[in-house]
């Protein structure tokens, strides 16, 4: 087992260790190794790598991701909130929230431009449908259908999940946010999670990938994040996508992941055909909330 896992767990538990024991555990990780043994500043490498290394406790401490997060707020941060490009008129959703999240696990919260992209998800993203957006930036409405009268499916999930890790990160009670949060919430259950209101079929082409990490993909994995994270791994409406990942389990008791994103700097934590450590323990911890209530 690679020791970031480890560390992970153990963070999960909320075992206390020392600085020692964490940078013992960091430094001898070979995904650790492999997240950070490049440098590139080519398309969303940085994003990439950021977010993969906000999966695991503590990397924050290290040099690699404090440039990179350095690099990220002078190339795609902006007053309104993170672009793709630098520019407030191209902020998308799915990044946005990507990077609040990745921020937030970091152990950043409070980073100002965190806060301002706070201020985007709660002003101008929209949970439901048949709502009028009151942002105009011309890059927002040109890519799929961030803001329409049906929005972007993979950005109220991931939006959710960023206000999620925000408020668990965060010292400051938001009642907006929670009630942001709640709403995104039901419009996912709504939708049991992955299905489509009028047949029922995936509503994206990769929301049933087994894969990890999070990539632009939104998938299963982080679904049933959400369900664990607001306590509804028992909801009626998550007992599809339950019966689909049980489906899925191995003979030996395991999962494998079926999809690697490809993009310049994105890493699979688990390799394809191999049994899948990470998305194993992570479906584990959340199937184990449906059996502790």
């Amino acid at each position: 087992m690679d020791h970031a896992l480890l560390l992970k767990m153990e963070y999960d538990k909320g075992t206390e260790l020392t600085d020692e024991a964490i940078n013992s555990l960091l430094y001898s990780s070979e995904l650790i190794q492999s997240l950070t043994s490049e440098h590139s500043k080519n398309s969303l490498f940085p994003i990439w790598r950021l977010l993969a290394l906000s999966e695991i406790p503590y990397a924050g401490k290290l040099k690699y991701t404090q440039d990179l997060m350095q690099y990220v707020e002078k190339t795609f941060a902006t007053s309104d909130g993170f672009s793709i490009t630098g520019k407030s008129e191209d902020i998308l959703p799915c990044y946005n929230a990507m990077l609040v999240e990745a921020y937030s696990k970091l152990g950043y919260a409070d980073n100002y431009y965190v806060k301002r992209a706070i201020e985007w998800i709660k002003n101008y993203q929209v949970f439901e449908r048949n709502q009028k957006s009151l942002w105009n930036g011309v890059g927002t409405t040109k890519y799929g259908g961030c803001l329409k009268s049906t929005p972007c499916y993979i950005g109220i999930a991931k939006s959710v999940k960023a206000l999620l890790y925000h408020y668990n990160a965060s010292m400051e009670q938001d009642e907006k946010a929670m009630e942001i949060i709640e709403k995104g919430t039901e419009y996912l259950l709504q939708h049991n999670l992955y299905q489509r209101l009028t047949n029922k079929k995936p509503i994206t082409k990769h929301i049933l990938d087994i894969a990890y990490p999070q990539s632009y993909q939104l998938n299963i994995i982080e679904l049933l994040d959400i369900a664990y994270m607001t306590r509804n791994m028992n909801h009626p409406h998550v007992k599809p996508a339950v019966e689909f990942i049980k489906s899925k389990k191995t003979k030996d008791g395991n999962w494998k992941i079926n999809y690697i994103y490809k993009a310049d700097g994105f890493i699979s934590f688990d390799k394809r055909g191999a049994k899948g450590e990470w998305v194993s323990y992570l479906l584990e911890k959340y199937l184990s909330q449906m059996i502790l209530e």
